[in-house]
């Protein structure tokens, strides 16, 4: 399976450092897109979060109930029509987590169950998942559970509420979000128990077009929103090339303005070499016919 493959509404976590400090961000897939997984925005402090490089990621596939954990290549904010959006790359095929040969089907329901055959002296307990071998529950009371005991489960499940009861043995023990658990493997697979997981294999086995749609548009198909974020990320990745610019018949018309020297101690630029006489200390230049006037004005003075 593909990073792409990963179903809508997903719940994702997502392992990461920032300055030394190890954090959990937690988010939930939208959908597939050619570039990888878009999911829905993660902030950190106000501020949008970017990983560019290779980040543990943990998924819990909404299809099959299955954990996949894989290495993203980048996870990068992206800007859709739709708003805002993170979107996670890997490159490599994604393996589950759980490689029992008998594939575990999700229960999570509340039930009770016998130690060694003492109907007796029942306990709480919540069936968290089961298979065609085996089986798990997690233990509710500070209940004390030996490798080899005979465990006699009884949980309720369905629309109809139908009662399973089921012999199994405990093998291993460990733990569920931090409560104690049993691994057990059923001695008795009778009938309900069968139907039961066949029911589950069906509801996994759903197609990708009858899987429930997170709407971004609900006027167009997911298909069509996804053809269309797949253009606006495209358009990110490969900007546009400028275009050339138009000149207006009146900015040609205008002559060509002169061009700045580009010597920075050209006397034009500088601004603390004064042009002209602005003090008076200085006298103007005078002109040949100027001087002959004087001349003339002084000789005219004598003959007086």
């Amino acid at each position: 399976m593909v990073v792409q493959d990963i179903a809508n509404g997903s719940e994702i976590k997502i392992y990461a450092s920032i300055g030394g400090h190890n954090i959990v961000l937690m988010t939930e897939a939208i959908f597939g897109v050619a570039a990888g997984l878009l999911v829905k925005p993660m902030e950190y402090f106000g501020k949008y979060m970017q990983f560019l490089e290779p980040s543990q990621v943990q998924v819990r596939n909404k299809r099959d109930g299955r954990v996949y954990r894989f290495m993203s290549t980048t996870i990068t904010p992206v800007k859709t029509r739709y708003g805002n959006f993170h979107l996670i790359r890997c490159s490599s095929q994604l393996e589950p987590e759980n490689t029992r040969k008998a594939e575990r089907f999700n229960i999570e329901k509340l039930g009770l169950f016998s130690i060694n055959d003492n109907d007796l002296d029942l306990k709480n307990c919540i069936v968290h998942d089961i298979s065609l071998r085996g089986m798990s529950i997690v233990l509710i009371d500070d209940t004390k559970v030996r490798q080899g005991d005979r465990l006699n489960i009884k949980f309720r499940y369905g629309a109809t509420l139908h009662s399973y009861e089921v012999s199994a043995i405990a093998v291993r023990t460990f733990t569920v979000s931090g409560k104690p658990a049993i691994g057990c493997s059923i001695v008795n697979m009778n009938v309900d128990l069968v139907e039961l997981i066949t029911r589950k294999k069906a509801e996994k086995d759903m197609p990708v077009e009858e899987a429930a749609e997170t709407n971004l548009n609900p006027a167009i198909s997911q298909k069509q929103q996804i053809r269309e974020v797949d253009e606006d990320i495209a358009k990110q990745l490969i900007p546009e090339r400028p275009r050339t610019p138009k000149i207006s018949p009146v900015a040609a018309e205008k002559p060509a303005t002169k061009p700045v020297p580009t010597n920075p101690f050209d006397p034009a630029t500088l601004e603390h070499i004064s042009r002209g006489n602005s003090s008076g200390s200085q006298k103007k230049p005078t002109t040949q016919s100027e001087e002959a006037k004087a001349i003339e004005k002084l000789l005219n003075l004598r003959d007086v």
